[in-house]
């Protein structure tokens, strides 16, 4: 299936700090300021009111991307959805023949 999620929160959303105690000013890396759960948190910032699209597989709404986070990937995209930050849109992907993918994308249309 293919997933979209926009920003809707008025600010950059995914964003890596720069600078820090010890490193140069322009050094990039390290925590990230809102971030998004996965398999988007690898997209890099995503501004205000742009989108970024692709593509999961049912099972990626409940993997854990890090062992000792409490959540799956599902519970923290609802807070999101439910504080105003994102918007998600799912779609079909062409030729996909898995039944659990268009059971989602019927259910949740």
């Amino acid at each position: 299936m293919l997933v979209t999620v926009t920003n809707t929160s008025g600010v950059i959303i995914n964003t890596p700090t720069t600078g820090g105690s010890g490193v140069s000013a322009d050094a990039v890396g390290g925590t990230i300021s809102n971030p998004l759960p996965f398999p988007f948190a690898h997209i890099g910032p995503l501004g205000i009111g742009l989108g970024k699209q692709l593509q999961m597989h049912p099972g990626d709404w409940h993997r854990k991307s890090v062992p000792w986070v409490p959540q799956d990937p599902a519970t923290e995209w609802n807070m999101l959805v439910q504080a105003g930050k994102v918007t998600l849109a799912t779609a079909l992907q062409s030729g996909v023949r898995d039944s659990e993918e268009k059971f989602q994308i019927v259910v949740g249309s």
